[in-house]
């Protein structure tokens, strides 16, 4: 994955031909595998085998329809041979490293991903816009979302933190527009007119609303 690229921007399936395709599978799908796999090595099989067969019981679909070929691990053994399945494992592995990464990434990789999204402000932008929804990207209404919602969002957001600001006292709408520490209040840096690039809407909602209290 190259440094500009995006996260969420990897393939949820891939093509095998022959009408076959490979899927990615949630982390629910991964343990409920793991889980089936442990049931079938316990009668005696090897436990490498079984997970795979597993994983491709959920993992190998029909081009058309999405279907699943096979609907167990169990019948997976039953269908392919050893080295079919360890090929078509082999390829779903390298799919899933390419195109889903998951919290076991290396360090480099993860600093790659951090410098990644610090210089797209536009990925930076999605994640606050889901932030304050509540929404995960996989989620239909986000999946949904075109630019110009973000955009509409956006500009909602900065409106609304004008009037925040316009509510104020003149003393506290300076205090506001300046660049401050969010955990000793001390200035970080000058005053941009009237607008703070820095300034978080929500956390000074939170404080003012816990002054209140």
């Amino acid at each position: 994955m190259s440094a500009r690229s995006s996260i969420l921007a990897g393939r949820d399936r891939i093509s095998l031909g022959d009408g076959l395709d490979l899927r990615l599978l949630s982390a629910l799908e991964v343990l409920q595998a793991r889980r089936e796999a442990a049931g079938l090595a316990g009668e005696g099989r090897e436990r490498a085998l079984c997970s795979n067969a597993c994983l491709l019981a959920r993992a190998l679909e029909l081009s058309e329809g999405h279907t699943p070929v096979f609907d167990s691990g169990r019948a997976v053994l039953a269908g392919l041979t050893a080295e079919e399945i360890q090929a078509l494992a082999g390829r779903w592995s390298a799919f899933r490293q390419e195109s889903d990464p998951g919290l076991d990434l290396s360090q480099e990789g993860l600093e790659e991903m951090e410098e990644s999204l610090r210089s797209d402000p536009g990925e930076r932008l999605r994640w606050r816009v889901l932030r304050q929804a509540h929404a995960l990207p996989t989620e239909e209404r986000a999946r949904a979302m075109k630019g110009r919602d973000y955009l509409w969002c956006l500009v909602n957001a900065l409106l609304d933190r004008e009037e925040e600001l316009a509510r104020l006292c003149p003393a506290c709408r300076a205090w506001a527009a300046e660049e401050r520490c969010p955990v000793c209040g001390g200035r970080t840096g000058e005053v941009q007119g009237a607008v703070n690039p820095a300034f978080d809407l929500v956390r000074f909602q939170e404080l003012k609303e816990g002054d209140s209290g």
